[in-house]
């Protein structure tokens, strides 16, 4: 991570190749101890030949003896890269529970 700032930060990832991408996020809604949402701006970005838009949402809920952690990710696809949709949902699906199996190693 870089630039971070209270509603919005950078993210830094390496390809293949070694070159690294930034994916700039931006906060978009905050309820304390219960909810945050952020979008991935990807107009101007390598990004925005693949995606329209991309957004992801962690909400919090008290249960009996814890609390229940959801992170969701709606991302929608651009022009032909619609055709693997199902690619991108199965690689969305596994980020998302590796993300949730770290979050339940650091708190139980």
């Amino acid at each position: 991570m870089e630039g971070v700032d209270d509603d919005r930060w950078t993210q830094v990832f390496t390809t293949k190749r070694g070159r690294p991408v930034r994916a700039d996020f931006h906060l978009t809604l905050s309820e304390p101890l219960r909810r945050r949402v952020w979008e991935q701006e990807v107009i101007g970005t390598p990004f925005e030949r693949v995606l329209d838009e991309a957004i992801t949402e962690v909400t919090l809920e008290a249960t009996d003896g814890g609390t229940q952690v959801t992170i969701a990710q709606r991302q929608k696809l651009r022009g032909y890269s619609r055709t693997g949709g199902f690619m991108l949902r199965r690689a969305t699906r596994g980020k998302l529970k590796e993300a949730l199996e770290g979050l339940e190693r650091v708190c139980v």
